[in-house]
């Protein structure tokens, strides 16, 4: 057989084809090892952060179980209390001037108010009295707004704001959670026991 110029052409193609398709084979390889190795590295990052990472603190206390009682002064200074509202169902609302979601949540909250007579609005407000009696002027609230207590919020295990607690006549904690909007407190009071 003799070897022309296009034979030569074509061996040296051939050759450089099946090179190409090693060097290809080999890049998988190094991919799929670097990807195996990756996926190990992650998992052992994660697994040595486990140590670092802070207990979640509780999000309220737990539904069925007896509300603290709490005794605070409203805008007039007069004290009011939990055992006040017995026999009702009081959703109790934990709110602060400096919150965004708390401010923007004002509107609804007097909505709520004014088409749930059934349910007792009580806010405890963490603002000063004059913030706290401004609020009440100025949206003309038929509800309580109380002075806040870090002792009650720390007996509620309120970690932040706007926090809820629906609680039913006996004086149960029948729901609890962050809400923002009018459909999300109704859920809370609908879907408590």
């Amino acid at each position: 057989m003799v070897e022309t110029a296009d034979t030569r052409k074509e061996t040296r193609l051939e050759v450089l084809l099946l090179m190409l398709m090693g060097i290809v084979i080999l890049l998988m390889v190094a991919i799929i090892g670097l990807f195996i190795r990756m996926n190990q590295l992650q998992n052992q990052v994660l697994a040595a952060m486990g140590s670092f990472q802070t207990t979640r603190l509780p999000e309220g206390l737990e539904v069925g179980t007896k509300a603290p009682d709490f005794s605070l002064p409203d805008i007039e200074e007069r004290m009011v209390s939990l055992k006040d509202f017995a026999g009702k169902k009081v959703m109790v609302v934990f709110w602060s001037v400096r919150c965004p979601a708390c401010v923007e949540l004002v509107p609804e909250l007097k909505m709520f108010s004014e088409k749930h007579p059934e349910v007792q609005v009580v806010m405890i407000s963490q603002g000063t009295g004059e913030e706290n009696r401004r609020l009440v002027e100025g949206e003309g609230f038929g509800f309580p707004v109380l002075a806040w207590e870090d002792t009650v919020a720390k007996d509620y295990l309120v970690h932040g704001t706007p926090f809820f607690y629906v609680i039913d006549g006996e004086g149960v904690i029948i729901n609890k959670g962050f809400t923002n909007m009018l459909e999300q407190m109704e859920e809370l009071v609908q879907t408590g026991k």
